[in-house]
């Protein structure tokens, strides 16, 4: 009996620590995602350039939906030759790298792989499940995730921003 009691008493604690432990990691997934939608609501108020900007992408990515939590700890590959912008979303994870026009994005874009999202010959970058999304002055590659939700975002991005506004 008393080796019962001690079994379901370790048993309890355990499962208490397991859930306290997916708590934690719920709560850190919500904080990074509140994180991302104050910044996707700050770029209402940033005048419109025509070109993608990081208050622009979240933006769009946080009206399709997506959560996205910003990873700062991924490295850049240096053949992109532009800060890496990574977001987690879902299971998928979107490497954005930002020029400074859509010409310095051209520069690099049309020397790579188109598939493999890398430059001829070099294999392996991203796992094999990827897509490659140009579009502006932003080059992405979405890491993961079903046919759907890489359709979704292929299209928020592809959708592109507003046209400059006018004085």
């Amino acid at each position: 009996m008393r080796v019962a009691i001690v079994a379901f008493t370790l048993s309890a604690a355990a499962c208490t620590s397991s859930a306290e432990k997916q708590a934690k990691v719920e709560q850190i997934a919500r904080t990074a995602i509140a994180a991302e939608s104050s910044t996707a609501a700050a770029a209402a108020s940033l005048p419109s350039t025509g070109k993608w900007d990081q208050p622009h992408l979240v933006e769009r990515l946080v009206r399709a939906g997506l959560a996205p939590q910003a990873l700062h700890d991924l490295k850049p590959e240096a053949y992109w030759k532009a800060p890496l912008l990574a977001y987690q979303l879902g299971p998928s994870v979107l490497h954005a790298y930002i020029y400074s026009d859509s010409a310095a994005r051209r520069a690099v874009s049309s020397t790579l792989d188109t598939i493999m999202a890398a430059p001829p010959g070099r294999a392996g970058v991203y796992p094999l499940r990827h897509i490659l999304i140009l579009q502006n002055n932003l080059a992405a590659v979405m890491v993961g995730g079903s046919d759907t939700q890489q359709e979704r975002v292929r299209l928020a991005i592809e959708a592109g921003l507003p046209a400059p506004s006018r004085p």
